[in-house]
């Protein structure tokens, strides 16, 4: 059976030098950018990380006139000063290149077979990029419950990244509803046949995320514009007919999805290549999902001590202290929400966070800021369904602290649950 080639249609100057462009531009932002979507990515970049981290400074303070010394890298961020300086020094290579390339190549009638291969790329790396972020939606992992410090926190004092995670984390069935979709996309993306209507369901998806970046400040932006204009390039070859069938409603030729090979060996192999990394990608990141779900997800042990805790008692040297707003050593409130980690709020609105480490055996607990790990604060505890008692010493004096366990289940946001029917709108 002979596969069909694409014919060589030539193609206009004007074109030829947009495809080297757009060629240049998406080749170079997923190499700079894999997203850590391809296994064992981390490893053969590592090297390549390093010689970047050291000339984008440079780049930034030469060609910039950035003054300032770049020293954080890509983190939980990626639109950090250095991602934006890589994004630009990217374009400055897409556009040196693309000059170079046109004055070298001017005789080219077409890039047929360059315009497949790219489209290949950027379908499997979309497919990748939606199907982590689907499986972390789906699996909840992105967007957990909101936590008790959380459900604790004045309204007005979260960050607007803050309340759109509280947004998203409420609801299984909005994380369910974003998740899938996200994973439909890059499931359609992995077929010729299915490419342009995966594009068009990742670019909805993908122009909403990025309004959530843009509207609730969450810095994923840069990742989230540029799977847009992957989304666009890959409806670029269907333009034409989306236009004709969706808004002229005129009748359209099917898609030419014809190989620009011809060779079966070739093609077989190329399958079986295909499908071997996406089952070794997906099962990679659907356990390591699973595993997460397991470490920090809903399905992580609670500490033992797990709740939020009200002082009714702060008694120090036998002095019981009232609950006085300039008391900068009495404790209001406790939160112990991770394992040895714990959240104490004192009465003058000062909240600290403290290394919190239980031993259920001897039933102790050992206190101390991270700044600070030799002058650790060690007390004996108590717990029963309602109360918490702490005695110990605290520098040299004496404490011992009752506390009073809330349940978090009194919160609205925790009770109020899905009504299909609602008398009346239940705003709060």
């Amino acid at each position: 059976m002979q596969i069909a080639t694409v014919p060589a249609i030539e193609w206009t100057g004007f074109k030829r030098i947009i495809f080297r462009f757009c060629f240049l531009y998406f080749a170079i932002y997923i190499f700079f950018t894999p997203n850590n979507e391809f296994p064992v990515i981390n490893d053969l970049y590592e090297w390549l990380n390093n010689q970047l981290h050291r000339f984008i400074p440079w780049f930034a303070k030469t060609f910039f006139g950035y003054k300032n010394e770049i020293t954080i890298f890509t983190n939980g961020s990626g639109d950090t000063t250095y991602d934006y300086m890589l994004w630009f020094f990217g374009i400055v290579l897409t556009v040196t290149g693309t000059i170079i390339w046109t004055l070298l190549d001017r005789k080219r009638i077409s890039y047929n077979t360059l315009y497949y291969w790219i489209r290949v790329l950027i379908r499997y790396y979309l497919f990748c990029t939606m199907i982590s972020y689907g499986l972390f939606k789906v699996i909840k992992l992105q967007f957990p419950f909101p936590y008790l410090g959380r459900l604790v926190q004045p309204y007005g004092d979260s960050s607007p990244m803050g309340l759109a995670w509280t947004y998203m984390g409420y609801s299984n069935s909005y994380n369910y509803f974003t998740g899938y979709a996200e994973l439909l996309a890059g499931v359609l993306l992995l077929f010729r046949r299915t490419s342009t209507i995966g594009a068009l369901v990742a670019l909805g998806v993908m122009t909403n995320v990025f309004m959530i970046n843009i509207g609730y400040d969450v810095p994923v932006k840069l990742l989230s514009f540029n799977t847009i204009l992957m989304s666009l390039f890959l409806l670029w070859k269907d333009l034409k007919r989306l236009v004709n069938f969706f808004i002229l409603n005129r009748v359209t030729l099917a898609a030419d999805i014809a190989l620009p090979y011809s060779n079966k060996k070739l093609r077989y192999s190329l399958l079986a290549l295909k499908w071997i990394m996406v089952v070794l990608f997906i099962w990679i990141n659907f356990t390591g999902a699973l595993d997460a779900q397991k470490l920090y997800g809903e399905k992580a042990p609670k500490p033992p001590l797990y709740g939020i805790y009200y002082t009714e008692t702060f008694t120090r040297n036998n002095d019981t202290l009232p609950p006085l707003d300039t008391d900068t050593s009495r404790w209001e409130r406790i939160i112990i929400q991770r394992e040895n980690y714990a959240a104490i709020r004192l009465n003058n609105d000062t909240t600290r966070n403290y290394n919190f480490k239980i031993d259920t055996v001897t039933k102790t607990a050992t206190v101390f800021p991270a700044w600070d790990t030799i002058n650790k604060i060690h007390f004996n505890y108590l717990k029963d369904s309602v109360y918490l008692t702490l005695s110990g010493a605290i520098k040299n004096d004496s404490v011992y602290i009752k506390l009073k366990r809330f349940d978090e289940n009194k919160f609205r946001l925790v009770n109020r649950g899905f009504h299909w029917v609602n008398e009346f709108p239940f705003n709060r």
